[in-house]
């Protein structure tokens, strides 16, 4: 992540973004030194003594990026260290400090919104306690810098893009429901196409194409089509729409997040893109795969 200072940034929240299925509050990083004092003054908001503890009216998710700590709630405590993430539920006691000998490195965002409330209830979190389970720590770190690194480069305004990319991240922490219509991300023992692989499924969701993924990872266009079809037996093009239908079809699935809102969270230009995709892929409709599903 290509960030000079540790920021804390407190994005504004429009009424119609309150009203959305999930929508980011804060987002930041911080650099603590060892022996350095924690929480920082400085930060009005993110302040707590620690005998006091604190207690947030919205998630807050965050990841150790080098050094160590512990993290406490419930009367429970862990040690974290770097590649750990955890999770706060809004409302739920909670305290988190670096170690004085090490210090720590850390980035978060805080988001609320009806969707991962549910989720919340359905326990859909996949969590050891407070800690997240991550299964692909390398893609889930690669996504978590790339949201903040976008909110840095845009601090007064909070916008969809936000709430797509938080979706994609959250991903990770989620644990998939019995009966899902779609597979992930394929198989390969092409680096290159590796890489092409975990661009797209990291990405899509936002403007991507196949010159885009070509450009990532150092290829000419033809080139890696050649080299991705061999591997995968689809071509980027196919993967990058398998990729949106896929994730279209997890929030129809697992959510009740209306469908003009999916559309671009999954990377759709717009309804019909969305439809098109489905009729092909499945032969039905957005709302009636829902209804069936």
């Amino acid at each position: 992540m290509s960030l000079a200072k540790p920021f804390r940034h407190a994005l504004p929240v429009s009424e119609t973004l309150f009203h959305d299925a999930l929508y980011l509050t804060h987002a930041g990083w911080e650099r603590i030194k060892p022996g350095e004092p924690y929480p920082q003054r400085d930060a009005p908001f993110f302040y707590f003594e620690w005998k006091e503890g604190r207690t947030l009216p919205e998630f807050c998710l965050a990841l150790v990026l080098s050094g160590s700590g512990e993290i406490e709630a419930h009367g429970q405590r862990a040690r974290v260290r770097r590649g750990d993430a955890f999770l706060f539920r809004p409302g739920e006691w909670h305290r988190h400090r670096p170690s004085p000998k090490t210090g720590w490195t850390l980035m978060w965002i805080h988001f609320n919104g009806d969707e991962p409330l549910r989720w919340l209830h359905a326990n859909l979190f996949q969590l050891r306690g407070n800690l997240a389970a991550i299964e692909n720590q390398a893609l889930f770190r690669s996504q978590f810098a790339h949201l903040v690194a976008t909110v840095h480069r845009n601090p007064s305004v909070n916008c969809a893009n936000f709430s797509r990319q938080a979706i994609g991240l959250l991903s990770h922490v989620l644990g998939d429901q019995p009966g899902g219509a779609t597979r992930g991300m394929p198989a390969t023992a092409d680096d290159v196409v590796k890489a092409a692989v975990e661009y797209i499924w990291n990405f899509s969701h936002d403007i991507v194409d196949v010159s885009a993924v070509a450009r990532e990872v150092g290829l000419a266009r033809r080139t890696l089509d050649r080299r991705f079809r061999a591997a995968t037996g689809r071509s980027v093009l196919g993967e990058i729409q398998f990729c949106r239908v896929s994730r279209a079809a997890k929030l129809l699935q697992e959510t009740t997040m209306p469908v003009k809102h999916i559309v671009h969270r999954a990377g759709f230009r717009n309804d019909e893109h969305l439809r098109l995709a489905f009729q092909k892929s499945f032969g039905k409709s957005p709302q009636a795969f829902r209804r069936q599903s």
